[in-house]
């Protein structure tokens, strides 16, 4: 990592206009609603705990950990649309986001309380992250707003700064367990469904062995998958999807950081 902060925004920059900013892999279809817990107890107490998170119109705070796959975006990016539908102010950052799209301090301080800030993938954050988003903590605090951050391990065990692990372990503290096979074969017949047809059972066979076992990854190659059949007038099959993948072998690559484990 390193230690050099890049320039910060103007101050006249529109936070409004950056609190609109989702990862270019954002998937719309991804919802509070139809986030799988499957059988997994403690992604379901994960899940209330964000509805409950979400409810606040005053400062609380969450982190959920877990391994790749697991659905922490999915939920980070959900429950920012979700407020932003509601006109309610959200913002997610992730280590790629650009610097020119990290508010300064006083923006959340003049936010409506009830608002919600959001970091993604927190154990890859680089030391100015790290140090920006210590200030912004504080600030959503005292401007009461609600936190909310993921990672691939407790916050203890972050490699980050060690006043920062210390304010990710205020609020509460959740792990997800990846989805199984049955959790994962649902979302695909959802995301086909959701496209106007379903998968047979040799398709949903071979993408549950030959693909990633990240929802969110799947999720990018499923719209991928649906804009290629178009294209080419041709039903969803094996067939199809591996000349797909033969044309794109960039859809079969994991996702930023995924090799690390997040």
């Amino acid at each position: 990592m390193t230690s050099t902060a890049p320039q910060r925004p103007a101050p006249n920059a529109s936070l409004a206009a950056r609190q609109h900013i989702l990862p270019l892999d954002w998937e719309p279809s991804q919802t509070l609603d139809n986030f799988e817990v499957g059988t997994h107890r403690d992604n379901a107490l994960a899940l209330q705990a964000l509805h409950d998170l979400l409810q606040q119109r005053d400062h609380t705070a969450l982190y959920l950990w877990g391994e790749t796959g697991s659905g922490k975006s999915h939920l980070l990016w959900a429950a920012c649309h979700a407020l932003q539908q509601q006109g309610r102010w959200a913002l997610l950052l992730t280590p790629r986001t650009p610097a020119s799209s990290w508010p300064d301090v006083h923006d959340l301080l003049t936010q409506s309380a009830g608002g919600l800030l959001a970091v993604d993938d927190a154990q890859h954050l680089a030391d100015w992250q790290q140090d920006w988003l210590f200030g912004l903590y504080n600030a959503a605090r005292t401007a009461r707003l609600a936190f909310l951050a993921s990672g691939t391990t407790a916050p203890a065990a972050l490699p980050l700064r060690a006043d920062l692990r210390t304010r990710l372990s205020w609020g509460l503290a959740l792990r997800l367990s990846p989805p199984d096979d049955a959790v994962r074969a649902s979302v695909l017949q959802r995301l086909a469904h959701d496209r106007g047809y379903a998968l047979s059972p040799e398709l949903l066979h071979y993408m549950q062995t030959h693909l990633s076992r990240d929802l969110s990854r799947l999720s990018v190659l499923m719209a991928a998958f649906d804009r290629y059949a178009l294209a080419t007038q041709r039903p969803a099959t094996v067939p199809l999807l591996k000349a797909l993948l033969a044309e794109q072998p960039q859809l079969l690559q994991t996702a930023p950081h995924e090799t690390s484990g997040d």
